[in-house]
């Protein structure tokens, strides 16, 4: 699947709630975009899914404020603009897995957990760019949180 097929999704599918690309390698940032335009999503999965960046994830942000759940595992480009956006866009957000998303570090956590006071889990396995003090902030600013997955870290 490429991001062609996940455009016409996006412009078609106005009822869709739960998407997942899981690895879909040939997906890139405008597929979400139209995504995020044209679907009320509350579950979105795209771990793997190594051309999706900032802009992508920030669409997403704008455009599904009922997101979730949300998995951007392994995505190399996405940075801390994201969460902040993701924290401002999207306050019902329950379960994030942020696994070997390098980029990614306190900064960005600190904008995200802001305004997700919902959030219940997040996995944060192998970010090489969050620290103890990261970690403290999901878990002092989440009165709600249950889960916390931390491993291969500073």
């Amino acid at each position: 699947v490429g991001s062609k097929g996940i455009v016409a999704v996006g412009e078609n599918c106005h009822s869709l709630t739960d998407l997942s690309l899981r690895f879909c390698d040939r997906v890139r940032d405008e597929a979400l975009i139209a995504v995020g335009h044209g679907c009320p999503l509350k579950y979105l999965n795209v771990s793997g899914c190594n051309q999706i960046g900032d802009a992508g994830i920030v669409a997403v942000a704008r455009g599904c404020p009922n997101l979730t759940y949300l998995d951007v595992s392994v995505l190399q480009n996405l940075r801390d603009i994201a969460l902040t956006e993701l924290g401002e866009g999207c306050p019902l957000l329950k379960d994030i897995v942020l696994s070997h998303c390098h980029q990614i570090t306190d900064i960005g956590l600190s904008h995200l957990v802001k305004n997700c006071q919902m959030l219940e889990s997040c996995h944060m396995v192998y970010c090489p760019s969050i620290t103890a003090a990261g970690v403290a902030t999901v878990v002092s600013s989440c009165p709600n949180i249950k889960k916390v997955l931390v491993e291969k870290w500073k």
